[in-house]
């Protein structure tokens, strides 16, 4: 059992050798190696429990052929397997996909920040000391708490410590802001005319960003109005008169469909909406 679990365990870290970048942009304190030992011990436990559960329960209770009991068992083993796969996999992306929302959403504030700090002259390593120590942004003062920990604990230069910082970063904005801290600590050391251009090219993305969100925000009050507001009175009115009439929608009646619309259409639809609202405004 535990070679096949090492021989498991080599498998997937071979196979998954390209994911390990993603992996380490998701912020993951566990290192890659022992994620993939935590999957395959994963895939080895869920892959027994579920064929000895699934052929005890097709040969004692369903009376399956014991044939077709395994070929049923083996079926709904592949796709536990792969149901876990899939979950070790999309958590990542997930893990990646909302440190970088996070981080751009308060990205242009921590360079026009840094880029008043660097006003006064102060060395990059100062610099960075200084902007962790007020950054309010969780996923951004990691990121900086991460490059002095390299230069500081790990003892590595400057230089290498925001190229690695570049390469974990999620976010390509974040890892851009790196890449041209370290080419203006090589070439000419001005990091406030830097900073001041990136900033001022970070606050023109966010406030265009700005107003396509208002403009579809407001094409969303619109929509909510014509088909929350206005359409269920309509429905409703039309639905009570054919009720009065006598007639039926789909050998339905007028009456059932009109509670239908008023207790499951409309606060689903409305619900709908409210998920959307939220998802938009998450991103600014």
């Amino acid at each position: 059992m535990v070679r096949s679990e090492r021989l498991l365990r080599l498998y997937i870290q071979s196979t998954l050798g390209a994911f390990e970048k993603y992996y380490v942009k998701a912020g993951f304190e566990t290192p890659f190696s022992l994620y993939v030992s935590y999957l395959s011990r994963a895939l080895v436990a869920v892959g027994a429990a579920v064929f000895a559960a699934s052929l005890a329960v097709h040969l004692f209770l369903l009376r399956f052929a014991v044939p077709l009991a395994f070929a049923a068992s083996v079926t709904l083993t592949v796709l536990a397997e792969v149901l876990v796969v899939f979950v070790a996999l999309y958590y990542p992306v997930y893990r990646v996909y909302s440190r970088r929302i996070t981080i751009e959403k308060d990205l242009p504030f921590t360079a026009s920040y840094m880029a008043a700090l660097s006003s006064s002259g102060m060395g990059l390593e100062r610099l960075l000391e200084r902007a962790v120590l007020y950054e309010s942004n969780k996923e951004i003062k990691r990121e900086i708490a991460l490059i002095l920990r390299d230069i500081k604990a790990y003892g590595l230069d400057t230089l290498t410590a925001l190229s690695r910082a570049a390469l974990r970063s999620p976010s390509r904005s974040l890892a851009m802001l790196w890449l041209g801290l370290r080419e203006t600590y090589i070439t000419s050391g001005n990091f406030k005319s830097y900073l001041s251009h990136f900033s001022g090219v970070l606050l023109s993305e966010k406030t265009q960003s700005l107003r396509r969100v208002t403009n579809t925000i407001s094409m969303m009050a619109e929509v909510y109005t014509t088909l929350m507001v206005a359409a269920p009175l309509m429905f409703v009115t039309m639905l009570v008169i054919m009720d009065m009439l006598g007639g039926t929608v789909f050998g339905l009646s007028p009456g059932i469909l009109v509670l239908v619309l008023t207790f499951v259409v409309v606060p689903f639809s409305a619900l709908g909406v409210y998920v959307a609202i939220d998802g938009i405004l998450s991103r600014v």
